[in-house]
């Protein structure tokens, strides 16, 4: 399987909204699979397929392993947003494993499998950045995010409820009502997924955040339903994420 995959920081002003830009393109002559691990982000995804129309799906927090079909010669591009973009730049609720196809104008912006991942995230983050400037954003929601992507997910809800002055059950109803799943789930899956290149290196002993290896292996396999080895072992052939994330 031949599968590239590259990825593109957002501007300052996006960093809040947007962990990242991002293409794949199959050039393997042949139809590939692969599995796509929970990421604790919202995807946004434009499908360019030689013998389809593009098509435009944003997709909610995932729960469990996404199996994806690329057929041959197909582009994705994508935007991988983090939590505060939900309601401040889609301005929606997504339920989690949700997907929603969409028809809206993205301004002039034309895709095709030769528009570099620089130019996509240039028009797209240009058009990002006007929503960012249109409305007032809640300090508390600013501040919890914050928190919850600077500690990768290793704070507790009790410590972010200090931290915030913000009550644990008017948290967890925030995240249950706008991203369908409580916010011990979203930093257990934040948490997982910040290890990956990690075990994309072959280094299955946490650094950090996990007590000892039997704890990682566990978190693995909820998430997963694999172990970190597991990963390791499949991460060319099918989750790719461990071997990019690995490399970078």
């Amino acid at each position: 399987m031949t599968i590239d995959y590259a990825e593109h920081q957002p501007a300052e002003l996006l960093q809040p909204f947007v962990f990242t830009f991002w293409k794949t393109q199959n050039t393997s002559g042949k139809e590939s699979h692969y599995t796509i691990i929970p990421d604790a982000g919202i995807e946004l995804i434009f499908s360019i397929n030689p013998t389809q129309p593009l098509q435009v799906t944003l997709f909610g927090l995932s729960t469990h392993l996404l199996e994806i079909r690329v057929p041959d010669q197909a582009v994705l591009f994508g935007i991988r947003f983090k939590l505060l973009a939900v309601e401040y730049l889609l301005q929606t609720r997504l339920p989690t494993n949700s997907s929603q196809p969409l028809s809206m104008e993205f301004g002039h912006l034309k895709l095709h499998t030769q528009t570099s991942l620089a130019s996509f995230a240039e028009s797209m983050g240009a058009l990002l950045e006007k929503n960012v400037h249109s409305r007032a954003i809640d300090p508390r929601k600013r501040k919890l995010l914050e928190l919850v992507y600077q500690s990768k997910g290793s704070l507790s809800v009790h410590e972010l409820s200090l931290e915030t002055g913000w009550a644990a059950r008017q948290m967890n109803r925030y995240f249950k009502t706008s991203f369908g799943l409580p916010l011990k789930e979203y930093l257990s899956q934040l948490l997982f997924f910040s290890s990956l290149p990690q075990i994309g290196q072959g280094d299955f002993y946490p650094q950090v955040y996990y007590y000892d290896q039997s704890h990682l292996i566990r978190q693995s396999k909820k998430q997963t339903g694999h172990t970190p080895k597991q990963l390791y072992q499949q991460r060319k052939a099918r989750f790719v994420q461990v071997e990019s994330l690995g490399n970078s």
